[in-house]
């Protein structure tokens, strides 16, 4: 019986990453955890000299939503990870973009390090993201120097999943969740709740973050050793694809 990978990226996000699993012979199954919902809000004009960090590829979507000139020498654009990174260069060349390398940590941590190595001289920093975010980049940056602007372009809204997902998730024992973001957790864990389920015995999970991991090891806390099998990957799809064909290929 093929594991059953059950993606809540929300809509629009899963299409390249199902196709590649059922290719390899797993099953899809898309229940998105969260809805995006672009907000009509300004949007900084990228100036030379300026930092312009972008959260997430949403972030970047929204951003670029409204057209707008070529991107101007000596204005940078950081992005988290590997899979906003190759949203912003659609946009912006690639000798203006900061980001992690490829082996790194896809996190606020990893990107501070690039930014700090680039030796930029602090002038206005502006943080590309939803209507709430971590709030650690803005900290660090205003500590080192510079002139930090949050701008809320997205909302994330959460969705109530079907019973059938739900079910999928908390009685099918070849289920493979994806789940990456804290919100789209607290979702899916409302979700569960809305139909009277509970998270199963054993979990398999495919996540981006230590902190989603340690998340997910929280509903654990009661449950014997090895019940929760937790991979970490980047966010592009082509890690995410790995991640979830070696998680299918754990046993409980």
């Amino acid at each position: 019986m093929s594991s059953i990978a059950l993606l809540t990226r929300p809509r629009g996000r899963n299409d390249s990453l199902a196709s590649r699993l059922i290719e390899a012979g797993l099953s899809v199954y898309e229940a998105p955890a969260l809805s995006i919902h672009v907000l009509p809000t300004p949007r900084p004009l990228p100036e030379p000299g300026n930092l312009y960090l972008f959260v997430s590829r949403q972030a970047v979507d929204a951003y670029f939503s409204v057209a707008r000139a070529d991107w101007p020498c000596e204005a940078w654009a950081a992005a988290v990870g590997g899979a906003t990174r190759d949203a912003l260069r659609a946009h912006v060349p690639d000798a203006q973009i900061l980001a992690p390398s490829m082996h790194a940590a896809s996190d606020s941590e990893a990107l501070l390090s690039v930014i700090q190595a680039q030796e930029l001289a602090p002038a206005q920093a502006h943080i590309l993201r939803a209507q709430r975010g971590r709030d650690w980049m803005a900290e660090q940056l205003r500590l080192r120097g510079w002139h930090v602007t949050c701008h809320a372009l997205y909302e994330r809204t959460a969705v109530v999943m079907d019973f059938s997902a739900c079910r999928v998730l908390a009685q099918d024992p070849q289920c493979i969740l994806l789940v990456t973001s804290l919100e789209a957790l607290d979702a899916i864990d409302a979700s569960l709740r809305h139909h009277g389920l509970r998270w199963p015995d054993a979990l398999r999970a495919v996540t981006l973050h230590a902190r989603m991991e340690r998340q997910l090891q929280c509903q654990y806390a009661d449950k014997p050793a090895g019940a929760l099998q937790v991979k970490l990957s980047a966010a592009d799809d082509v890690s995410l694809f790995h991640a979830i064909l070696n998680a299918s290929r754990l046993s409980h």
